[in-house]
């Protein structure tokens, strides 16, 4: 699938795009926190090593991407007065 600039969408595609994004960080940043509170849990336990916490760090870079696309459409989103 070839994704499109911002620039190049129209404003309900922007919008859609706008909401969709905030919807999946929403949903992701929930599904990371509880898997960093129950490794958390788990290694106070001693039921797991340190090392189990590296994959949802590993994944907190997607996250921000994420949070930066969500700047990006804003910005679009303001430079055509939808926002």
């Amino acid at each position: 699938m070839e994704s499109k600039k911002l620039s190049e969408l129209t404003d309900e595609e922007l919008l859609k795009r706008k909401k969709t994004t905030k919807f999946v960080v929403g949903m992701f940043l929930g599904v990371l926190a509880v898997l960093i509170v129950f490794n958390i849990i788990n290694i106070i336990n001693g039921d797991q090593h340190w090392g189990v916490l590296a994959v949802p760090l590993g994944l907190l870079p997607i996250l921000i991407l994420n949070f930066n696309s969500i700047k990006q459409i804003k910005i679009e989103l303001k430079s055509r007065g939808l926002e």
